[in-house]
């Protein structure tokens, strides 16, 4: 059901007290205008008072305006609106926060007053935190971000109005504004309509400009970045399995529109499971929030398991290059806020945000490196199966290099013994030899590799996989390596 249609049937049943949290408050209020015929006006700590549509002019002329301009005041001009009339306050939530308890006791003192007369007093803003006094008083409504329909909309009128602008400009046909829609999925309607209108050109639109535009827009999102690089499976020697089962999946009859990437989720959900919870809550709520979201959403996951340095989060940095979509970095320390309330405000908005750049289909990938941390519940919200990334064995160590010596510019010569490293130890390797100006054997010397300097971590964690988890290099469950070359053992 659609906002309006929501706030109709409120209207209807006489709710006194709403609060609307939207991406587009001004937008929004124009929207529920345009359906609704009582008298409606806006108030905020800037102008005060104002109408929205003529019957609301009528009632204005029954204020004093000049004694409605603090929030206080405001509350009492209200008290004498006439019937069936609506007040939104903007950024109402900050009004709370701003002066808390004597304002909060006069919205509830409104309340049975509002609902014999049909009147309606809409708290409206980006985020709103209602303290529990209120909570059980008011209808809660969240906006999303527009759809594609919406979006849609908004491409042809910028479109057809560069045009009637600029007759030699040529008109756009659909394929070009579904590709429109695409790149500013996510975006508020505002938002679109500015992005939009800055990638017109003569010619047609500046798609580069389009998509670097709305990265910088959704980045505005706490926790929320786009990764910009141009990885491809290709660039990947080794781990042949999980790349081959991302790549049906990523073509498959889904069709996600983006990757959600949570780069070592253990520790962004540090302190949320028993035992190690917080004190502030802040970490329970978040992982609350992603099990709430992935299952009511039927969000696909995966889990990348392994070593440090084993490519986990190359794949999945590189799953939305080969799908051609998104792939968007979700850090939830960076969510974190000081204020009670806010923290979950806005892991809720960085989720709006992901839905709507998705198009309600996004893959959600996490790498990890102890899973046993993660509470099991989550663990069963990723369903699309959890792959462990063991050391790579020789055939892959022997890809790794020539690739690594290749991009370095490096002669053919003798490799250092690279039993038990990782494709990052091998990178580093190469790197230091292409910047030193040294051989391979000399570079070897400034590298430890992670089985030297954790071996028992290794062993357990590999000893956890067998059986249990998928194995990213071949098909079927994780096997032990054989002590020699780390090749795999062959179960009868």
């Amino acid at each position: 059901m659609s906002l309006p249609s929501q706030f109709k049937s409120a209207r209807r049943a006489g709710v006194p007290l709403i609060a609307i949290t939207t991406p587009d408050p001004a937008a929004t209020v124009a929207t529920i205008a345009n359906c609704d015929l009582s008298p409606i006006l806006t108030w905020d700590v800037a102008n005060g008072f104002k109408a929205v549509n003529e019957a609301g002019k009528l009632v204005l002329g029954n204020i004093d305006v000049e004694q409605g301009l603090d929030p206080i005041s405001m509350l009492e001009q209200a008290s004498r609106l006439p019937d069936d009339s609506i007040l939104f306050v903007l950024n109402g939530g900050k009004i709370i926060e701003a002066i808390g308890l004597p304002w909060v006791q006069r919205v509830w003192n409104l309340r049975d007053s509002f609902k014999r007369n049909r009147r309606t007093l809409v708290l409206i803003g980006v985020s709103i935190k209602l303290p529990l006094e209120l909570e059980l008083d008011f209808v809660c409504f969240d906006e999303p971000l527009p759809g594609p329909d919406q979006l849609y909309e908004i491409a042809k009128q910028i479109d057809e109005a560069a045009v009637a602008s600029c007759p030699d400009r040529p008109r756009s046909d659909e394929a070009t504004l579904q590709r429109i829609v695409d790149a500013i999925s996510g975006l508020s309607a505002f938002q679109a309509e500015q992005v939009v209108a800055m990638a017109v050109r003569k010619d047609g639109f500046d798609f580069t400009t389009l998509w670097e535009l709305k990265r910088q827009l959704i980045e505005q999102t706490p926790g929320l970045s786009i990764w910009r690089g141009n990885e491809r499976f290709s660039d990947i020697c080794g781990l042949d399995n999980v790349k081959s089962y991302l790549l049906r999946k990523l073509n498959g009859k889904r069709r996600y529109g983006a990757i959600v990437f949570l780069d070592e989720i253990e520790k962004l959900l540090a302190g949320a499971t028993e035992g190690t919870a917080d004190s502030s809550g802040v970490s329970q709520g978040f992982l609350q929030a992603l099990l709430v979201y992935m299952q009511d959403n039927a969000v696909s996951g995966l889990i990348f398991l392994g070593h440090p340095g084993a490519g986990k989060s190359m794949v999945a940095k590189a799953a939305g290059n080969e799908a051609g979509i998104p792939t968007i970095a979700f850090d939830l320390n960076a969510m974190k806020a000081s204020l009670v309330g806010e923290s979950e405000s806005r892991i809720r908005s960085a989720l709006k945000v992901v839905t709507a750049v998705s198009t309600g289909r996004p893959l959600f990938i996490a790498t990890c490196n102890k899973i046993a941390v993660l509470p099991p519940e989550l663990r069963r919200r990723f369903t699309a199966g959890t792959f462990f990334f063991d050391l790579p064995d020789a055939n892959e160590r022997d890809a790794i290099w020539r690739h690594y010596m290749a991009k370095y510019e490096l002669p053919e010569q003798k490799r250092p013994n690279d039993n038990g490293w990782t494709g990052a130890e091998i990178k580093s390797c190469c790197e230091i030899a292409w910047e030193l100006d040294v051989s391979l054997e000399e570079a070897s010397r400034y590298i430890v590799p992670v089985s030297k300097a954790d071996p028992d971590g290794i062993e357990r964690l590999r000893k956890e996989a067998v059986g249990r988890y998928i194995s990213a290099s071949y098909p079927g469950p994780y096997q032990l390596p054989t002590e020699s070359g780390f090749s795999r053992k062959v179960l009868a």
